[in-house]
């Protein structure tokens, strides 16, 4: 009996540190440099980083973050390059100003990992039948123009393309030879635009979840990508992202709580007889912000070439041009809602990349017209990124007044340029 008891304790010892080892947890510090409070940041940890702390991660496990205070912070997984298994881990924090404490990481099974809220989505739905299916990845059809409503009672796609959000604002891809991007203004927080688009619902009227708030026309609308060419005369002209492709295909590369991420590509984009690009647009979105990035790979070219983004301005009178020492904004305040209401949209870039600010005809032979825009210079290969904002009164009455949108973007500029500091 004794020799039993000992035994046990001996195995008991043994055993002890793989328990601990499964069960280990480990921590990062992260800080918030600037001092204003920040709600809602994004913070990415890549899945090497990790693994450097906290050794080799079962395929059957995932992380679990808890800050000092015992509180799970909201999180998810995502597999960027899609071979089935997660690259980065990403999760919701909040700071005071100038704060700083740790994470704990800790690690649950797949099963029993926690529901969060979602407060993201991007899809695409294709008309089936009388329904519309979502899909996650589709290539454009050959010729695919514009959808006539007055021949055609649905379009092709729900929304006419590619619908994205978050539980402040959302946004639609025209996903045809325009290519124009447009803002779904939200009065709510819940995920909706599955249910927009649909037979009999009218988006252009606003309802209890909110409404289309803005008209596009032959603009760069929401942040439209474009490139700075000449005309025959040698003038500089803006060149739609859209026109003369190739091959145009979407693909969905996650959505959850934190966040959701597509990409478009365009293949063979012929700008002119000696121009022809291939542009990849990875378009994220993240909870609790009025924005959305895109991030921009252009090839096919050696040397700079210049992008463009921008801002449809048919109910502005002017614009706003900032340019600090780390990032330059692009910027419209009016009465420029459907809803004819007060609108505020802007342009956040790095000023790294900063290549000037300009303004399209109003009309004419231009393909690009009644837009303010800035360039940006791109490099082969070597990806660019622009942030995207939309502050409608509807959804935030602080909206409605200029100098709050304006003092709101220099702070999301400053924000970009500071990011929270991590420390493993």
């Amino acid at each position: 009996m004794k020799m039993y008891k000992i035994y046990t304790l001996l195995f008991g010892f043994l055993l002890l540190p793989f328990l601990i080892l499964g069960q280990e947890k480990s921590s990062l510090t992260i800080s918030n440099p600037l001092g204003i409070r920040r709600i809602d940041e994004v913070i990415v940890l890549n899945k090497k980083q990790i693994e450097k702390k906290s050794g080799k991660i079962s395929q059957d496990k995932l992380p679990l973050f808890t800050n000092q205070k015992g509180e799970v912070l909201p999180s998810q997984t995502d597999d960027l390059d899609g071979d089935g298994k997660w690259d980065e881990a990403v999760f919701l924090a909040s700071f005071e100003s100038k704060e700083t404490y740790k994470v704990s990481i800790s690690w649950v099974k797949i099963d029993e990992f926690p529901k969060f809220a979602v407060r993201t989505q991007a899809r695409m739905a294709k008309l089936q039948g009388t329904q519309f299916m979502p899909i996650t990845k589709e290539t454009m059809p050959e010729g695919h123009k514009p959808t006539d409503f007055s021949t055609t009672k649905m379009p092709l796609y729900q929304v006419e393309g590619v619908a994205w959000e978050n539980d402040k604002v959302g946004f639609r891809l025209y996903f045809d030879q325009r290519n124009g991007k447009d803002i779904f203004g939200k009065t709510t927080k819940e995920m909706i635009l599955q249910n927009v688009g649909l037979p009999n619902g009218d988006y252009h009227t606003k309802s209890d979840w909110g409404m289309d708030i803005l008209k596009v026309g032959a603009s760069l609308g929401a942040g439209s990508v474009a490139i700075v060419s000449k005309n025959a005369d040698g003038k500089e002209t803006l060149v739609r992202l859209g026109e003369n492709v190739g091959k145009t295909s979407y693909e969905l590369v996650t959505q959850g709580a934190v966040r959701s991420i597509f990409r478009l590509k365009y293949e063979n984009w012929k700008v002119a007889d000696n121009q022809i690009y291939n542009v990849i647009d990875e378009v994220s979105i993240t909870a609790g912000k009025y924005f959305y990035e895109s991030k921009l790979t252009i090839s096919g070219f050696s040397g700079e070439r210049a992008l463009a983004t921008g801002i449809v301005n048919l109910y502005s009178d002017k614009s706003n041009q900032i340019n600090q020492k780390k990032y330059s904004i692009l910027s419209t305040h009016a009465k420029q809602s459907e809803n004819k209401d007060m609108l505020g949209m802007g342009v956040i870039i790095d000023q790294s990349i900063f290549a000037g600010f300009g303004e399209t005809p109003e009309v004419g032979a231009e393909k690009v017209l009644q837009t303010y825009f800035v360039k940006m210079k791109a490099t082969e290969n070597q990806p660019i990124t622009y942030r995207f904002y939309a502050g409608w009164e509807a959804s935030d009455s602080r909206f409605a007044q200029a100098t709050f949108f304006a003092q709101f973007l220099e702070e999301e500029g400053e924000k970009k340029s500071n990011p929270i500091k991590i420390k493993y």
